[in-house]
């Protein structure tokens, strides 16, 4: 199945509405009919009762709201250009609605090849009039697509497409892609699609009874199936989800192989490095989705599926999995010194001391070379050139528990707009400070700035607008003269090319910008634990999940989806430079040059996937965004979320035919008495 298919998956069952197996149902539970050989699988159940929440919610609204159907429009425009859709089955989720009448799945389910075959299983009661008229308007549509009959098993009819052409922007893919292959059949009261004619003809004698080697056989499946539906309230409809994340990336790996390039050196495959490195601890992942119960708009349940797998009695993981160990407290709230009006935050627990020691084995992997994570930390203590800093003792080992994220942005709305703090929790503030100064004093392009009596040390751009060095460790796959184990890098390849760091208030704070760093030592904005929208969401995830926890995040998605908005407006998207842009690009760079690697600097921004000149002003849809947040506890299980976004319902800032609503000022925003930095409803 192709990745966009996967990317979008949500989206088709949203918008089909699905329900699932019940009395008089064209087939089994789905569960029971897929194979144990299934990587990955999503439903949703209850036709009428879960189209009609998700109408009522927030997105289901957005979706309806008149500003957006230009938009819309281009995007269906664009989408339609192959085969119907980009989901790989040919059939738009609009065809599907027509003829649902029970559960609709979709998998990938890997084959006796060890590649991944994509299918679509619609439960057709009460519509099996109407599936041959949908059929035939789909092979209509897949002949003008250039696509041919090819010979299939009995029963199956069978085509063979053209490869998709690349969207307009993508580079060409370095292996020609092979023709794409769709395949079809009809059951009573049962329609199967999929992207291999053999998968499909596999599936159709278990449609009814089912079969003993099916995905809810696996002990993955039904613990996370069991622990995330628990406390779904009763008659609520859902959507579920699974997949087993290192078999279906290895499985996919198989169907779209890396170009073989010259090289003195073996590639690095990061797939054996994450089981050599204990990380195949991580067993399945999957959940439950639902909308609007009582005042919140959607929740989820997602388990990752990890239990404990130490012997040793330390931690509950091996070798560089250590890192994993996220210990439950009795509570987790911002530092006093957090902004109020922050657009996001985070809080996790972590043994920063015990994950240095865990990444041991994991760098020395990556470099390719037995001890060269020892030799790095020696030669920034020993190094005559050097920090001459030692780095565990003097660093990490007065770092206490806590994390702490948040984020914001600043007008106008451009491509570095975006600000991100991290903050790590010292038990030794003088001592870091010292350690931290001693090392960035030997940084290039590095300067010491005093702030209201603490220091920040800030990277600056040189002559030619490049920041700093960076301390990556090189790896086996880069491709310059430098050594591996050396240290190098530049902007591009820093996180934070313009940051800043500074020790105070009880913490190492580490900004993307020094803007946001000089905000949080000002201390003049309202602190975010009294903000009556983050009291709200923390005591409505308390509920959820109730207990101790090692993490809790909290969003006002507003201000969140903000600047990103107006990047898609601007056409500008592909050059967004905040942490979650570069990370967005780098996936969608590799997505287009599969095997080219992550951190690969791709020759100029790639083309604007999406035409957002035609969204409306932001103002316009404001009001359809209120505030999200999660929490995490681990559990004998492995991780276990609850998320939900809360919104109060109200009309947009600005409907068609209504009247704007009043923004919050600058003022009101430095004084703490505006919920949201984007006009919008407030959480009452």
């Amino acid at each position: 199945m192709p990745w966009d298919g996967w990317c979008t998956l949500g989206a088709l069952l949203v918008a089909v509405g699905v329900a699932s197996a019940a009395a008089g149902a064209g087939f089994a539970p789905s569960e029971k009919v897929l194979p144990a050989t299934t990587r990955a699988w999503a439903s949703a159940a209850d036709a009428a009762a879960f189209r009609e929440r998700f109408d009522r919610s927030a997105l289901g609204r957005l979706f309806d709201e008149p500003a957006m159907q230009d938009f819309y429009d281009a995007l269906d425009e664009k989408r339609s250009s192959v085969a119907g859709d980009r989901l790989g089955f040919g059939i738009t989720p609009k065809e599907l609605s027509g003829v649902n009448g029970g559960e609709i799945v979709a998998a990938a389910v890997e084959g006796a090849e060890g590649k991944l075959a994509g299918l679509l299983l619609v439960d057709t009661t009460g519509h099996d009039a109407e599936v041959p008229a949908l059929l035939e308007k789909v092979y209509a549509r897949l002949g003008e697509k250039g696509g041919k009959r090819v010979a299939g098993p009995e029963g199956i009819t069978a085509f063979e497409l053209p490869p998709l052409e690349p969207r307009e922007g993508e580079a060409a893919p370095p292996v020609p892609p092979a023709p794409r292959r769709l395949a079809y059949a009809v059951a009573p009261g049962a329609l199967v699609a999929g992207t291999d004619a053999a998968a499909v003809a596999a599936t159709l004698p278990h449609l009814a009874a089912g079969r003993d080697d099916c995905l809810d056989s696996l002990e993955a499946f039904r613990t996370i199936m069991e622990k995330t539906g628990a406390d779904v309230p009763a008659g609520v409809a859902t959507g579920r989800w699974f997949v087993d994340p290192l078999a279906f990336a290895e499985a996919r790996r198989r169907d779209r192989p890396a170009p073989k390039k010259p090289s003195k050196r073996k590639p690095v495959d990061y797939l054996e490095m994450a089981r050599r490195n204990g990380f195949d601890c991580i067993r399945g992942a999957g959940g439950t989705i639902f909308f609007g119960e009582g005042r919140v708009d959607l929740r989820h349940n997602t388990l990752v599926y990890a239990p404990a797998t130490s012997t040793s009695g330390e931690g509950r993981y091996e070798k560089a999995a250590r890192i994993l160990d996220f210990p439950n407290v009795p509570a987790i709230t911002p530092p006093p010194w957090v902004p109020g009006d922050a657009a996001n935050w985070m809080g996790l627990r972590w043994d920063l001391p015990a994950v240095f020691r865990a990444l041991e084995p994991l760098v020395d992997d990556m470099v390719g070379e037995p001890g060269v994570f020892d030799d790095v930390i020696s030669s920034l203590k020993e190094d005559p050139d050097g920090p001459q800093i030692d780095v565990e003792n003097d660093l990490i080992r007065h770092l206490a528990g806590a994390l702490c994220v948040a984020g914001d942005s600043v007008t106008p709305y451009d491509v570095d707009c975006e600000r991100t703090l991290i903050a790590l929790e010292t038990t030794d503030p003088e001592t870091v400070a010292e350690t931290i100064a001693k090392s960035m004093a030997t940084e290039a392009n590095t300067k010491r700035v005093e702030y209201g009596g603490h220091v920040i040390w800030e990277t600056v751009p040189d002559e030619e607008g490049k920041a700093g060095r960076s301390t990556r460790v090189r790896t086996a796959e880069d491709d310059d003269d430098r050594p591996r184990g050396s240290l190098g890098g530049d902007a591009e390849t820093s996180a934070f090319p313009n940051g800043a760091v500074a020790v105070a208030k009880g913490h190492v704070l580490i900004a993307s910008h020094r803007d946001i760093l000089e905000k949080v030592l000002d201390g003049k904005a309202p602190p975010f634990e009294e903000r009556a929208d983050y009291r709200e969401a923390v005591e409505q995830l308390a509920a959820l999940l109730p207990g101790d926890v090692a993490m809790r995040t909290f969003a006002r998605t507003a201000s969140m989806v903000r600047p990103t908005y107006e990047l898609l407006r601007a056409g500008k998207g592909p050059e967004n430079k905040s942490l979650t842009g570069r990370l967005a690009n780098a996936l969608l760079d590799a997505r287009d040059n599969p095997g080219s690697g992550f951190g690969k600097k791709p020759k100029g921004p790639r083309a604007p996937r999406i035409d957002g000149t035609k969204l409306p002003e932001f103002e316009r849809i404001a009001g359809y965004f209120g505030t999200a947040g999660m929490s995490m506890q681990t559990v004998p299980e492995g991780w276990m979320f609850v998320g939900a976004s809360l919104w109060d319902g109200g009309e947009p800032a600005l409907s068609s035919g209504g009247d704007a609503a009043e923004p919050a000022t600058p003022a009101d925003e430095a004084s703490g008495t505006a919920d949201t930095r984007a006009a919008g409803p407030t959480v009452k």
